[in-house]
Parts: structure tokens; C-alpha cells; sequence
């Protein structure tokens, strides 16, 4: 098809699949933990297994939907930033041109149904499909980039989500150290 909306639906798609698949390997691990602890049999003397689970997929589905669409947002007004800084193109001509990239997410969220027994390696798909996103991103605009502008992009793409991870890293490690060196020893 030739029409330029054509993969508009695509990111949405995609986060549906990636949530689901990403809940459903949750919602196992979650109700192994409750089992573990011991929380699973009182909690089944006032709701039913099948509810439990259901709660436990609607809230880990709201989360992880909440989390990839934030990443979506966030990754594409770096793109679009990136492409301001870096590209000649004032028509968005390159942005058309990679807007075809959100296959690579929509075959990794079809995959990761396939995995849902296995978390780290939703994870690895998503990982994979970013990776493989990027280098199409790079691909296309290169045509449209210098040299330098290209390697700018590039690094402008990668220390923005360094920085990113580490931040998010650093903000959870002291959460993480308050909350503990808060309780009562």
C-alpha cells in the first residue's frame, strides 16, 4: 500500500502486544511470589482464582501499557529533536521514511506472545526490536544526513537513553536505600 498512514495503527498495536505478553509473564511470576509467601491461599478464601489472576492482568496490563507508551512518546520526541538539530529536511520527508520502522515493534510484540513463559525474553525481543528500529532510523536518514550530522544523531540517540537508564537507575537505587534505611530495625 502507498497510502502514508498505512502503519499509523502499528505503535499502538504493538504496545497492546507488549503489554499483554509482558502481564501475562507477570501475572505467572506474581502469583508464583504470592505462593511462596503464603499470601495466595487467604486471598483464595475471599475471591477466586480466576479473579485473582484477572486483577492481577488488568493492573500489570495498565502499568506496563502506561510504561511503553511513555517510552513511545519519549523516543519519538527524541527522534523528532534529533532531526531538528541534525537534518537539512524542513518538509519531513525523513520522517515519513521512518515511520515504516514500527513493523520491527509490531513483529516483536507478535513474537513476545510467543513468549510469555519466559520474561527476560520478552525483554530480549523488545530489546532486539528497538536495536533493529535504531539501525533502520540510521539507515533511512543517512540519505539525508551528512557525515557529521549522522554521527551526531547517532551519539545524540545513544547518550540521551545512557543517561536515560542510568538516571532511572540511580533515582530507584535511592528510593530503594531511603525505604530502607527507614524502616524500624
Amino acid at each position: 500500500m502507498k497510502n502514508t498512514y498505512f502503519t499509523g495503527y502499528f505503535p499502538l498495536i504493538s504496545i497492546l502486544l507488549f503489554s499483554t505478553s509482558m502481564s501475562i509473564a507477570a501475572v505467572i511470576y506474581a502469583t508464583e511470589l504470592l505462593k511462596n509467601f503464603g499470601i495466595y491461599n487467604g486471598m483464595l478464601g475471599i475471591v477466586s482464582e480466576s479473579e485473582i489472576r484477572i486483577a492481577l492482568f488488568v493492573l500489570f496490563a495498565l502499568i506496563f501499557f502506561m510504561i511503553l507508551s511513555a517510552l513511545k512518546l519519549i523516543a519519538n520526541t527524541v527522534t523528532e529533536l534529533t532531526l531538528l538539530f541534525f537534518s537539512k529536511d524542513s518538509e519531513g520527508k525523513t520522517l515519513t521514511k521512518i515511520r515504516a520502522g514500527s513493523a520491527f515493534f509490531l513483529v516483536g510484540g507478535a513474537l513476545s506472545l510467543l513468549l510469555i513463559q519466559f520474561g527476560w525474553l520478552i525483554a530480549a525481543v523488545f530489546l532486539l526490536a528497538s536495536f533493529c528500529y535504531f539501525v533502520f532510523l540510521v539507515y533511512q536518514t543517512s540519505s539525508m544526513l551528512s557525515s557529521i550530522s549522522l554521527i551526531g544523531l547517532v551519539l545524540f540517540h545513544l547518550l540521551f537513553w545512557i543517561i536515560f537508564i542510568l538516571g532511572l537507575f540511580f533515582l530507584l537505587v535511592r528510593l530503594y536505600n531511603s525505604f530502607i534505611s527507614s524502616l524500624p530495625l
